[in-house]
């Protein structure tokens, strides 16, 4: 697993394209094809089963199914602190890509993948470039401050991925 490049990085060092480039990445090899384990990240609904701190997630509106324009709720929990945001899909290619935006904060989660029939290589990303970074900065005093959640959202990146490894490779 890893967990590049770190927070801060400038543009142009790592991630997708400059306009939008990963403020924090982690990958796990998964011995699973990709259709398997796209499926299994877009089910937002088993959210909650993968992620230290976001407890359950789902859809929101008419969509309940990930595609482009699909919103979802998500509920998360950090210490005492509790919270939903509303999420909009934004890639939903079933193998390949599945990425989200929160509406709140403007915070880009993904889940890339890359693989054959066999192994998954699957990355996610956390992206500020849109971010509401005053709106983060405002509540993280909040929420024991906005370095140390970055720190533990890396921590949870690496974790959510290990569990989602550990449910792939599981017998059926």
């Amino acid at each position: 697993m890893t967990a590049d490049p770190p927070a801060g990085t400038p543009a142009g060092q790592g991630g997708d394209t400059p306009a939008e480039q990963p403020v924090d990445t982690a990958s796990v090899v998964v011995d699973a094809p990709p259709d398997h384990v796209w499926d299994m990240v877009a089910d937002v609904t088993r959210m909650g089963e993968w992620s230290p701190e976001c407890t359950s997630c789902r859809w929101l509106g008419k969509r309940h199914e990930p595609v482009v324009g699909a919103r979802l709720g998500g509920f998360h929990k950090r210490g005492w602190a509790r919270g939903l945001t509303t999420n909009e899909v934004e890639q939903a290619e079933r193998g390949r890509s599945f990425v989200f935006r929160v509406r709140e904060t403007g915070v880009r989660w993904g889940y890339h993948l890359d693989g054959d029939a066999g192994t998954t290589t699957l990355t996610e990303t956390r992206a500020l470039s849109s971010a509401r970074t005053w709106l983060i900065r405002l509540f993280g005093p909040f929420t024991g401050g906005v370095d140390r959640h970055a720190d533990e959202l890396r921590a949870g990146m690496a974790e959510t991925l290990r569990r989602i490894k550990a449910a792939a490779e599981a017998p059926a």
